[in-house]
């Protein structure tokens, strides 16, 4: 009697564990008024950024760069960046800004040594590549999700091949702990626990740190007090709530973190704006340079 091997014995031609994070890929500008307001990337981020026609200028870390057609700029998780152009000739992009996870590493891609700057060798093939994932993006068919993270690892892909990005020396190893790696950790913690009371202390020990230095070394990274982007990350789940679920404002208040919905309502307004019932009304005329 033959005995069939289980499916686990045969040989393993892949084994990714891939996760995804964009929060934005597109073509933008194009009109006089375009400009980036000084800002800083979230730690776990990459941001890729190409002058498709015309030039444009970009401020990084206090550097400024003149930027023309064809011209590529990365900014990596906790860079402080500006862009503007001259609006008497407006310039075209495409920017995308994305982190791909892999193990216990939010961001592989930063472990990966990417030139600053570059000027890309061949400015058609760029907008191609691009495009194909803009064109899923759009898309509405069955399978949606993963016809997307196909497309972006694809062009991921692409940026590599053309970019000969090796592993940097010395770079974090899933399961480090070390300064910026540390704070992603802290700042996934506190996701997970955002509907419950976190103190500064109960945060800094799930992180393995004092609360001192856990505040100091929190500040170093993100540019941000830890209770500051707490209640950033908090605001941010509530806006998406109120615009996409019927349940009372009371109730999102609590599951957000905000015990009292009276000093919701008074962070919310002073953050947006608006009072938290108004996004329901009118979101994306409310909200647009908030969000």
């Amino acid at each position: 009697m033959n005995v069939l091997p289980y499916h686990h014995d045969w040989p393993l031609l892949a084994d990714g564990h891939f996760g995804l994070q964009m929060h934005w890929f597109g073509r933008y500008a194009g009109y006089p008024e375009w400009a980036v307001e000084r800002s800083r990337l979230a730690p776990q981020m990459m941001s890729f950024f190409f002058v498709e026609s015309s030039s444009c200028w970009a401020e990084i870390n206090g550097t400024r760069l003149e930027l023309a057609t064809g011209d590529f700029v990365i900014i990596k998780g906790g860079d402080e960046f500006e862009f503007g152009h001259d609006p008497r000739a407006p310039h075209v992009s495409l920017s995308a800004s994305l982190a791909i996870s892999q193990g216990g590493e939010p961001n592989v891609l930063l472990q990966r040594a990417f030139p600053r700057r570059c000027s890309w060798h061949s400015h058609t093939e760029f907008v191609s590549e691009f495009e194909k994932v803009l064109a899923v993006l759009g898309g509405t068919t069955v399978g949606q999700g993963f016809a997307l993270h196909g497309a972006v690892l694809q062009w991921v892909a692409y940026l590599m091949r053309h970019l000969h990005a090796p592993l940097q020396k010395g770079a974090v190893t899933p399961g480090g702990r070390r300064g910026l790696d540390a704070i992603l950790h802290a700042q996934r913690w506190a996701t997970e626990h955002l509907a419950e009371e976190i103190t500064l202390a109960d945060w800094a020990a799930a992180a393995g740190m004092g609360a001192v230095y856990f505040g100091r070394l929190f500040k170093r990274e993100t540019g941000r007090r830890p209770m500051e982007w707490l209640n950033e990350r908090r605001l941010q789940l509530a806006v998406q709530q109120l615009m996409h679920s019927p349940r009372a404002v009371a109730e999102i208040a609590q599951d957000c973190g905000f015990v009292c919905p009276f000093y919701f309502s008074r962070v919310f307004r002073r953050r947006y704006g608006c009072p938290p019932s108004d996004v329901r009304r009118q979101p994306h005329q409310r909200l647009q340079s908030a969000l």
